[in-house]
């Protein structure tokens, strides 16, 4: 890439620490610097083609966008994933069908692993003092994603606060709503020119939130609103508004 000139940026993706799937409680529940340092890492070519692990000068940051999805359409999306990684295993497929009633096996099975861990590494929300790992287990599908979720997006936004940085918070389903003026957003940020639209964005058009039902709904609510921090609550309470 060309080294952008002044008053633009280059854009880079990192999914930072903490989004693993379905594993140990340790993996996710963090320190905050643990977290800067993973959004901070990355890979690089070693001169035999190598592909080595780096941690690079966070001075080189400059500005942060930071990227929302709705996290009904975020854990089940997380599902298909798992599907396609068990592409070839018929008997997984089959009883784990890409529909709601799959999805709810899935997460069946995800809410029956990794009790006792998760009650050695307790994630205590901040309004009830409750470990929220034990305390949604029996009333939210795959709740331990909605954990780290929640997680993820607090250490973002601290993250962002810690190396002072102007940021941008988009929401992915705009870009299926307002396809035009979120790219412009986004261009205008990075001080770069906006000649072309691009392709169409088709990524947004797929919901979820039929795969819950309303009293699960809520309990996200309540768990978002007990494990987040006030900016990431404000960001994330329009799911529920």
């Amino acid at each position: 890439l060309d080294v952008p000139e002044n008053g633009t940026f280059v854009l880079t993706k990192t999914h930072c620490g903490g989004y693993c799937f379905g594993c140990h409680p340790k993996r996710y529940v963090r320190p905050q610097i643990e977290f800067r340092n993973d959004c901070l890492t990355g890979d690089f070519l070693d001169e035999f083609g190598g592909k080595q692990k780096t941690m690079y000068d966070a001075s080189i940051v400059n500005r942060a966008v930071h990227l929302v999805r709705d996290p009904f359409d975020n854990v089940v999306s997380r599902f298909h994933l798992k599907r396609n990684q068990k592409q070839g295993n018929a008997t997984w497929l089959a009883a784990h069908p890409n529909s709601i009633e799959g999805f709810r096996n899935f997460c069946a099975y995800v809410n029956s692993r990794l009790h006792k861990p998760e009650e050695n590494f307790p994630v205590i929300g901040g309004k009830s003092n409750d470990n929220v790992l034990v305390k949604y287990r029996k009333t939210i599908p795959c709740y331990s994603d909605f954990v780290r979720y929640g997680l993820w997006h607090n250490h973002a936004i601290e993250t962002i606060d810690e190396l002072g940085l102007d940021h941008l918070t988009l929401y992915y389903e705009d870009y299926a709503s307002n396809h035009r003026q979120t790219t412009q957003k986004l261009f205008n940020f990075l001080g770069l020119a906006f000649e072309n639209e691009g392709d169409d964005f088709h990524g947004g058009e797929r919901y979820y939130r039929n795969y819950f039902t309303s009293a699960e709904i809520k309990a996200v609510q309540e768990l978002f609103m007990d494990i987040s921090s006030n900016e990431n609550w404000n960001i994330l309470r329009r799911y529920f508004d």
